[in-house]
């Protein structure tokens, strides 16, 4: 072969192969299940779920620390806290796939008893009417094609929180 039709050849080859290995950036992992709340791994990417924990309803009655009026209603766990961690210096992302990103919260859970806890409704002046207590700021944006990524709106501070998505509560705590 002629050294022409060598260089000839390369030319075309070459860019062939640059092209592949400037190919767009993997897709992101998504959730297969829907309602299920993850933790985004900061370093490998990989999705870790929560721990999807049981709950009750309770009122505050007038021995909460967090609301002396009784007429608020509470969420209550079993358990001083979650068995998932992360480090206050990790980057907090969660994934979770929802037909309504827009009604997943994200709470501080106060403790009392070996038990967490929030208020999740307020009483107000129209009558005994309850009112939702809202979460934490966050930022919810999509991920991948159908899911959605929340990420608290400032950093975590040490102490147990909660996610809730339908009525399902995932919890985390922050070390």
């Amino acid at each position: 072969m002629s050294l022409r039709k060598l260089v000839f050849v390369l030319m075309l080859v070459l860019p062939l192969g640059l092209c592949k290995a400037q190919s767009a950036p993997a897709k992101p992992i998504e959730p297969t299940a829907i309602g299920v709340v993850y933790h985004l791994d900061p370093t490998s990417q990989e999705l870790k779920p929560l721990p999807d924990e049981q709950w009750r309803k309770g009122t505050s009655g007038n021995t909460s620390p967090w609301h002396p009026n009784p007429d608020y209603l509470l969420l209550v766990i079993s358990g001083a806290s979650s068995s998932f961690r992360i480090r206050v210096d990790e980057r907090a992302e969660f994934v979770f796939k929802t037909g309504s990103p827009e009604q997943v919260s994200l709470y501080r859970l106060g403790q009392k008893d070996s038990k967490r806890q929030l208020a999740y409704a307020k009483p107000n002046n129209r009558g005994g009417i309850r009112e939702p207590v809202k979460g934490l700021p966050v930022e919810v944006s999509t991920y991948g094609e159908r899911s959605y990524k929340l990420v608290p709106a400032s950093p975590l501070t040490p102490g147990e929180y909660a996610i809730i998505i339908a009525d399902e509560v995932y919890t985390f705590g922050v070390d």
